[in-house]
């Protein structure tokens, strides 16, 4: 009984992240650091341009995770649970950059869904080669760890 509340609360995180990504994307104001740099050395504008850039690769890799980690929870990893998780979360970002048309100071890019889809299949890569590498990793046997302990028959 513990292990299906665990389950269900750990069915949530995708869920409850997507609600900050969406709530970040609605209220971030990209011109409010505006003031900021014309105070800053250009060496730390470009710092926390590259950061913030960086940012979409990063958030929508963590939601790729979070939600193989999900999957984890009802089964071994496969091609078809890494292809729903790499399609939920890039239609994520798709959906994303359409509700940024409708923000003030906001705007639909391509690239910003780019580097989404880039971060997503980053994140992909590594877990695809360390799940399926049969070297025990740390990481690897956390994955497999999250799966046996969920599916264990007790």
């Amino acid at each position: 009984m513990l292990l299906k509340i665990y389950r269900f609360f750990i069915s949530l995180l995708p869920i409850a992240y997507m609600v900050i990504i969406w709530l970040q994307s609605s209220h971030f104001n990209p011109n409010s650091i505006g003031n900021i740099l014309t105070m800053v050395n250009s060496s730390i504008i470009l710092v926390i341009g590259t950061l913030l850039e960086l940012a979409h690769l990063i958030e929508f890799g963590i939601l790729y995770f979070f939600i193989v980690v999900v999957f984890l929870c009802y089964g071994s990893l496969n091609k078809r649970k890494e292809f729903i998780a790499i399609i939920i979360s890039v239609l994520y970002g798709l959906t994303d950059e359409i509700h940024q048309i409708f923000v003030p100071f906001r705007s639909f890019s391509l690239i910003d869904l780019l580097k989404d889809s880039i971060g997503v299949l980053a994140i992909w890569f590594l877990i695809h080669k360390i799940y399926y590498a049969g070297n025990d990793t740390r990481f690897s046997l956390f994955l497999k760890g999250i799966s046996a302990a969920f599916n264990s028959k007790k």
